[in-house]
C-alpha cells in the first residue's frame, strides 16, 4: 500500500515538473516570436531572406546614377595583379514615405558623395569577393546599408545593378 502511494507522489510529481517544463518553454518562445515581430515592424515591412524592406511597386520610384562607376578592387597580397570593377548602380527609392522628396533631391544633389560611398564600398572588397555568386546582392546591401546611414533615411530600399564586370 505504501509503496503505491510513493509511486502515485513520484508520477505526480514527474507531471507537475514536465508541465512546467512545457510552460516555461513555449513563455520563451512566445517571447522571442514577439521580440522577433516588434523588430520588424519596428524596421519597417522586412523580407526574412535579406532583410530588405518589402514595398509596394507602385511606391518604388529610380534613381539611376548616370555614369558607371569605375574603381581599383583591394589587393590581398603585393604578387596578386591588380583587379577593377565597373559597375552601373540604381537606386530604389520608397515614393511612400515622407521624405521621399527631400531624399530624391539630396541624392540628385550630392551625386559626388552618392558616387563616393560606393566607390569606398568597392574598395573595400578584393577580387574574391567580387567574384562570388551572391557578390552583387552581398554589395548591394552593403551599399544600402551605408546610403541609409549616411542619409539618415529608411526611403532607399534596394539597390539594382545594370553592369558588374571585373577586370
Amino acid at each position: 500500500m505504501e509503496k503505491s502511494k510513493v509511486f502515485i507522489f513520484v508520477a505526480i510529481g514527474i507531471l507537475f515538473t514536465a508541465l512546467i517544463a512545457v510552460t516555461v518553454t513555449l513563455f520563451f518562445t512566445l517571447t522571442s516570436l514577439k521580440d522577433m515581430n516588434n523588430t520588424n515592424n519596428e524596421n519597417g515591412n522586412l523580407n526574412g531572406e535579406n532583410n530588405k524592406i518589402v514595398v509596394n511597386s507602385e511606391d518604388i520610384a529610380i534613381l539611376s546614377i548616370d555614369e558607371p562607376i569605375t574603381a581599383n578592387l583591394m589587393q590581398n597580397n603585393k604578387d596578386e595583379d591588380k583587379y577593377v570593377l565597373r559597375i552601373s548602380v540604381g537606386l530604389a527609392l520608397d515614393k511612400s514615405q515622407k521624405d521621399y522628396k527631400k531624399i530624391n533631391e539630396q541624392l540628385t544633389e550630392k551625386m559626388p558623395v552618392l558616387r563616393h560611398i560606393i566607390i569606398n564600398v568597392i574598395r573595400n572588397k578584393n577580387y574574391d569577393e567580387v567574384i562570388q555568386p551572391n557578390a552583387q546582392e552581398l554589395m548591394g546591401q552593403e551599399i544600402l546599408n551605408e546610403l541609409n546611414k549616411y542619409f539618415q533615411t529608411k526611403t532607399i530600399t534596394d539597390i539594382y545593378f545594370g553592369e558588374f564586370f571585373v577586370q
